[in-house]
């Protein structure tokens, strides 16, 4: 029994195994964080791409097509649940609403504390102003 005790054959396989799953837990979580920053970004862009087209050619529906367009070329593990162009008073709006499926139990909770759920898909939701410059462009629909 002695032997068997001073025997360290097999530690390191032994350590591996303890450490490797809380590496791969870790990267797992940090690929999936950046997937999401990734989508968070890329769903602001797309908001600004929508509300900056409306105000520049007061074409709601080709707004919502560029932001849509947009989206369709740069989401990861996502998709677009909702977006919606208008303009507010004299400033033009545009939120966009996507989706993303977790892997993880736990990560909705982590990115917003109000979600009641454990495992759901993350909401991201952005909007985006910009000045009307329509009145500038079409002076004379404004005189």
């Amino acid at each position: 029994m002695k032997e068997f005790a001073k025997d360290q054959r097999g530690q390191a396989l032994v350590e591996f195994s303890l450490v490797f799953y809380l590496y791969m837990a870790i990267m797992l979580i940090l690929v999936f964080h950046g997937i999401w920053l990734y989508n968070n970004f890329h769903a602001d862009r797309a908001a600004r791409h929508g509300a900056l087209y409306l105000g520049t050619t007061n074409n709601a529906a080709q707004a919502r097509t560029i932001a849509a367009d947009y989206l369709l070329k740069t989401q990861v593990l996502s998709n677009t649940k909702n977006i919606r162009v208008y303009w507010s008073g004299q400033v033009p709006v545009c939120i966009v609403e996507t989706e993303m499926r977790t892997f993880f139990p736990g990560i909705p909770k982590l990115f917003s504390s109000s979600n009641p759920f454990w495992t759901d898909k993350i909401q991201i939701v952005k909007e985006a102003v910009a000045t009307g410059e329509h009145k500038y462009t079409n002076s004379s629909e404004y005189n």
